[in-house]
């Protein structure tokens, strides 16, 4: 009896310790391959921006951004100094040094009160 007991509870703290991931551990895209990088034409890493929820009020716009909330003008954390350019109601402009990116919500997503 205390046999059977002592090999479930080896059991158990070797499954958990087998299950658990480290909390330094970045969260991966589960829908890309494993060791995929995004490429760019010229064959440069691109950074992946999400284009979370747009807010805008007369007295201010806000943009979710890879879950972040910014304004206009703000550097998006984490980047390479994008910084967010133009909010709209439907679209946000990034700029990063020539380079610019726009970013749409998706006409599911578009909500108007």
């Amino acid at each position: 009896m205390s046999k059977t007991i002592a090999s479930c509870l080896c059991a158990v703290l070797l499954s958990v310790d087998l299950i658990a991931e480290p909390a330094t551990a970045d969260v991966r895209d589960p829908t890309m391959p494993l060791g995929h990088v995004a490429v760019n034409a010229s064959g440069a890493a691109v950074q992946l921006f999400t284009l979370n929820s747009i807010l805008i009020s007369p007295q201010r716009k806000l943009a979710i951004i890879n879950g972040k909330t910014l304004r206009e003008g703000q550097l998006i954390p984490g980047s390479a100094n994008v910084k967010v350019q133009r909010i709209s109601a439907q679209v946000v402009v990034l700029q990063q040094a020539e380079e610019t990116l726009v970013l749409r919500l998706s006409p599911s997503i578009l909500k108007r009160h």
